[in-house]
């Protein structure tokens, strides 16, 4: 029981240092793309960079944090009918709901990992204003969504030892 009690707070640590990784990412963002108006309009040099580093860091920041926003119980919940059922009939929903989360998640690792392995055999390119080797850029949707699905797995646990949101916070 001890080693899973060390994976917990290993894995919640790793959550945590990827979703801060994710806000250092959003400030970047903001501040590049404040650079890139203030280049185009004040001085007509708008750098070429800043769309493309923007798009993928989209796409990272989505990956990075899916799997914490999960653990904390961040994503939108429509609770209009789940909050008139009971306790009981609520958890069954949140196992069922998070085995589909499990089996879509298996499916984009599955699918993701398939795809950045041909990208990175192929050597593809991402071509739009700067060259840059597509399987790292695409790596993090079957490392995220790897994540994702422990934390899925997680729920399911927490839900069938009667936690309430299955462990997650409120």
């Amino acid at each position: 029981m001890k080693v899973l009690a060390k994976a917990r707070v290993i894995f919640d640590k790793v959550l945590n240092g990827l979703a801060s990784l994710a806000g250092v990412m959003v400030v970047f963002m903001t501040l590049a793309v404040s650079y890139s108006v203030v280049m185009r309009y004040l001085f007509n040099r708008p750098p070429i960079w800043v769309v493309q580093v923007s798009e993928y860091m989209l796409l990272w920041i989505t990956f990075l944090g899916a799997a914490w926003l999960l653990r904390e119980g961040g994503h939108i919940r429509v609770d209009i009918i789940t909050s008139h059922l009971s306790e009981k009939a609520q958890r069954v929903l949140g196992i069922i709901t998070s085995a589909i989360g499990v089996g879509v998640c298996l499916v984009i690792v599955w699918f993701g990992t398939q795809t950045t392995w041909s990208d990175f055999q192929a050597n593809i390119l991402e071509t739009k204003a700067m060259y840059i080797p597509k399987a790292p850029i695409i790596s993090i949707i079957a490392i995220g969504s790897l994540l994702l699905f422990i934390q899925f797995v997680r729920n399911i646990w927490g839900y069938s030892r009667h936690k309430p949101n299955g462990g997650q916070q409120p």
